[in-house]
């Protein structure tokens, strides 16, 4: 964490206060679309199913340094398809969200908003055309759902950044965050936030993928985004609006081709977008 302007006085240091018996409930809503461009071939829009997850978090205790211990679980998780919905990715997104309903775990934060840790009970066996993406993406919500505050006092205007390594199965993305407190009252406010991400060359997993398919590798990967957070510094869980879309080189060799030949590439561009609200229990 690193502050690049400390803002308009007055100043002060944000922290929460987190209240230890207090249970709230995180409902996660993700909706995504992507397409593909080969050479001068542009395929149309895929929109994929809208996801809902809801997760009860559980406070443990506050420690004598602020730190927050809880539990969570997911409570349900589902996704909503329709006539137009090609059948493999529905039955490859039900396997996502199957690998997710029964989830839970441990984590810790600090009076920061920075996740000291967050683990999962049991890691479940996936089902046929699973790749587990769905887990990871509740670890990744749970890790950042806290707005994070510098060490030093802001005040309106201030803006900080966040470096991240986010290890996945395959693979360690770099993510920077950048942060602009547009306001602040008493004991809330709101935060811009924009996004970057960037991955080494990795295997590409694909929900609902045929047994047996030729191996895709991801060549290339950016990500940019951008939203913004409510906070109350006496809750963990804010209301969060962001909008991402990620570019990815993908080489791949179709089946029968000799390996002697250049694999094909192609650009895949995934839009998505993720709301985050959180309720008192």
């Amino acid at each position: 964490m690193r502050l690049l302007d400390p803002g308009a006085p007055p100043r002060r240091k944000l922290r929460y206060a987190w209240h230890w018996h207090q249970a709230e409930t995180l409902t996660m809503d993700l909706r995504t679309a992507a397409s593909t461009e080969e050479r001068a071939n542009k395929q149309p829009e895929i929109v994929l199913p809208p996801v809902r997850i809801l997760v009860a978090i559980d406070p443990h205790a506050v420690s004598a340094d602020g730190d927050l211990s809880y539990a969570w679980h997911v409570t349900s998780a589902e996704i909503t398809t329709d006539a137009q919905t090609p059948s493999t990715l529905a039955s490859g997104m039900s396997a996502e969200v199957a690998a997710v309903e029964r989830l839970s775990g441990t984590g810790i934060v600090t009076s920061r908003g920075l996740s000291k840790q967050v683990s999962i009970d049991l890691v479940p066996a996936l089902g046929p055309g699973a790749t587990g993406q769905m887990v990871e993406q509740v670890r990744q919500t749970l890790r950042d759902v806290a707005a994070p505050f510098p060490e030093e006092e802001v005040g309106a205007g201030a803006r900080w950044e966040k470096l991240s390594q986010l290890a996945s199965r395959d693979a360690r993305v770099m993510q920077t965050e950048t942060f602009r407190l547009a306001d602040v009252a008493a004991d809330s406010g709101s935060l811009a936030d924009v996004l970057a991400q960037t991955a080494p060359p990795l295997p590409l997993l694909s929900p609902g993928a045929a047994p047996g398919a030729a191996p895709a590798r991801i060549e290339s990967m950016l990500t940019s985004g951008d939203g913004t957070t409510r906070f109350v510094l006496t809750r963990l869980v804010p209301e969060t609006k962001f909008e991402s879309t990620t570019t990815m080189v993908v080489s791949n060799r179709g089946q029968g081709e000799p390996s002697t030949d250049e694999p094909r590439r192609m650009t895949m561009i995934m839009r998505a977008g993720i709301v985050l609200a959180g309720n008192l229990r």
